[in-house]
């Protein structure tokens, strides 16, 4: 073996594990926002966000929020209720749910190990039967729910924490 380059394994070997911790600290979760209420029917609908001629603001393959950031986790409690009868669903893109929405104070990311750690903490919050909302639970992208995610105009942008199932790398906790 070359001298030269058994000099260079030690820094070699230190930069791999220093890219490592690099590329761990760098890790993105999936974040939605809220989209608009519907006030008589006391319903919110929130999502990935979508900007004309930019496309959408989320990332659920690989997230689009960095894990380190301090946001809210839009927890969900899935009751079964019935489509309040005057609230539209404008597509298969924004379902309705059945379910209720509430947020908690902002937390980072990484905070939690495993999705049973993030489901445990909005049941922290909200009592039994509560858990992170998930990509899917309307059908995908948005859905609608009883409820609200925030209470100035200053809240109505603010990235929101939430998982989605079945893309490993979208969000900040393991599977």
């Amino acid at each position: 073996m070359n001298t030269r380059f058994q000099s260079l394994l030690p820094t070699v070997a230190l930069l791999a594990i220093s890219g490592t911790a690099l590329s761990a600290a760098a890790e993105d979760g999936l974040t939605w926002t809220k989209r608009g209420t519907d006030d008589l029917a006391g319903v919110v609908t929130v999502g990935c966000g979508f900007t004309p001629g930019v496309g959408n603001q989320c990332d659920p393959y690989v997230g689009d929020m960095d894990c380190n950031a301090r946001l809210p986790v839009l927890c969900f409690y899935d009751a079964g209720l019935p489509l309040p009868a005057h609230v539209v669903e404008p597509s298969v893109y924004y379902q309705w749910s059945g379910g209720i929405v509430g947020t908690t104070e902002p937390i980072e990311g990484f905070t939690f190990d495993h999705i049973d750690d993030a489901n445990n903490y909005c049941v922290e919050q909200f009592g039994e039967g509560w858990r992170v909302a998930e990509h899917h639970d309307g059908w995908g992208w948005n859905f609608i729910a009883y409820g609200n995610v925030g209470d100035n105009a200053n809240e109505a942008n603010r990235r929101l924490w939430v998982d989605i199932n079945n893309q490993p790398n979208g969000t900040c906790w393991d599977h």
